[in-house]
């Protein structure tokens, strides 16, 4: 059975009471509740799934967010599993919703969470409703209604040793127009919570909120050289991060004959 199998069966439970209580009903009418509740439910919710999982966080940086009274912000971090947006939001202080692919939408829970919390579904295939969609993010972030969370690489990288895919610019075109600070994240290690091939007593996952990029820094950059700034942040930290992940799994097998296939693998990555 699959990592995620187990965290279904052991959190069956919780899974469909929050699905049923909240999430369904929410999503059908997203402004039934004020996003604040909405998210404590969700945090309740992911941290149950993360105990599941037996994911075990390592979070650096939320010091260095500006506080929600003040200002709304767009977390920018890099895309490894489907799961990155709950771990996003497991970790973070105030209530933040998400840009995503409109196929996310058919995606039973997964879709109906993003509903729920207010999310915006783009259509990549659609140059119009593309447009739409960030400008409904610039409108969002000026008048300093939500926090948001943005993958800029626009999918997953399904290769755990491959550099960071090519950001899009269209989402920093909005994002400095509502001149909202931008929150670079690295992610590492969320690509072994669901389908791991491996066999792990826990699954480490880093997440380092880096320096926020302030519009009074950007004001006189590109949306290029704003992309590249936040893609070279990210790429330097997710190095690190990667050190130390495949450092502390060689710790973590519940077997030896795991732990040789697995050095194995890595010899030919």
């Amino acid at each position: 059975m699959s990592n995620v199998g187990k965290a279904v069966f052991k959190s069956f439970g919780t899974l469909m009471n929050a699905y049923f209580g909240w999430i369904l009903p929410y999503s059908k009418n997203p402004s039934k509740e004020p996003i604040n509740i909405k998210f404590r439910k969700l945090k309740f919710f992911i941290n149950k799934l993360n105990k599941s999982l037996n994911v075990e966080l390592h979070v650096r940086g939320l010091e260095g967010i500006p506080p929600e009274a003040e200002i709304k912000c767009a977390y920018l971090p890099n895309h490894m599993s489907a799961y990155d947006p709950m771990i996003i939001s497991s970790v973070l202080p105030e209530a933040t919703t998400y840009l995503s692919k409109v196929e996310n939408k058919k995606i039973p829970v997964v879709g109906r969470i993003i509903a729920a919390m207010e999310g915006c579904f783009v259509d990549r295939s659609n140059f119009q409703k593309a447009i739409a969609a960030m400008m409904y993010i610039q409108k969002d972030l000026t008048e300093k209604n939500k926090n948001w969370v943005i993958f800029p690489e626009g999918t997953r990288n399904r290769d755990p040793y491959a550099p960071l895919l090519e950001f899009h610019k269209g989402s920093f075109r909005a994002i400095m127009k509502a001149q909202a600070p931008i929150i670079p994240v690295a992610l590492y290690g969320t690509h072994n919570c669901l389908k791991s091939k491996y066999n792990l007593k826990k699954y480490p996952v880093y997440v380092t909120f880096l320096k926020p990029i302030m519009p009074g820094e950007y004001k006189d950059m590109t949306p290029d050289e704003v992309r590249e700034k936040t893609k070279s942040a990210i790429q330097e930290e997710v190095n690190i991060q990667r050190k130390l992940y495949y450092q502390e799994i060689e710790t973590l097998f519940k077997s030896k004959r795991g732990l040789e296939k697995y050095k194995k693998e890595k010899k030919l990555a």
